[in-house]
C-alpha cells in the first residue's frame, strides 16, 4: 500500500494559477483527505465580461481524483458540469487556461464528458508523484 498524498499543495497552485489568468478567486479548498476520495473546490466570482459576466451566484471548479477538473457553470435549468477531460493532475497553468477560455468562449470548449478516470481506492504511483511534485515545491 502506498501513501496517499495530500492534494492541498496542488489545488492551492491550480487556485494561484487561475488569479493570476485574471479571474477572481474568492476561496480554494481541499475536501476529502485520503483514504476518503480527494476532492477539491476553487469557488469563482463571475468574470467581469463574457456569457457568465452577468451571474449573481460564484462559479466554481471542481476537482476530484478520479475525474480531474470540471465547472460547474450556471445554466437554464440549474448548473451544468462542464469537464476538462484531460489529465488527472493537469499543469496549474493549463487548467487557468481552460477555465479562463470556457468562461470567455465556451462555444470553443466543449465538456469532455469521455475524460479520464481512476478508481480512487486503487494504488497508483505515478498519480500520486504528481501530486507530490506539488507538496514538494512550496
Amino acid at each position: 500500500m502506498i501513501t496517499r498524498t495530500n492534494h492541498q499543495p496542488y489545488v492551492e497552485a491550480v487556485a494561484a494559477a487561475v488569479g493570476d489568468a485574471g479571474l477572481s478567486v474568492l476561496l480554494a479548498w481541499p475536501t476529502g483527505q485520503p483514504p476518503a476520495v480527494r476532492t477539491a473546490v476553487i469557488t469563482l466570482a463571475p468574470p467581469e465580461s463574457g456569457p457568465y459576466a452577468d451571474e449573481e451566484e460564484d462559479l466554481e471548479l471542481v476537482w476530484d481524483e478520479a475525474y480531474g477538473w470540471k465547472a460547474v457553470l450556471p445554466a437554464e435549468a440549474g448548473t451544468v458540469d462542464w469537464f476538462m477531460g484531460e489529465a488527472l493532475v493537469p499543469a496549474p497553468a493549463r487548467v487557468a487556461r481552460w477555465i479562463d477560455m470556457v468562461l470567455a468562449h465556451p462555444g470553443l470548449t466543449p465538456s469532455q464528458e469521455d475524460g479520464p478516470s481512476r478508481l480512487p481506492e486503487n494504488d497508483d504511483d505515478a498519480f500520486e508523484a504528481r501530486l507530490s511534485a506539488y507538496a514538494a515545491s512550496v
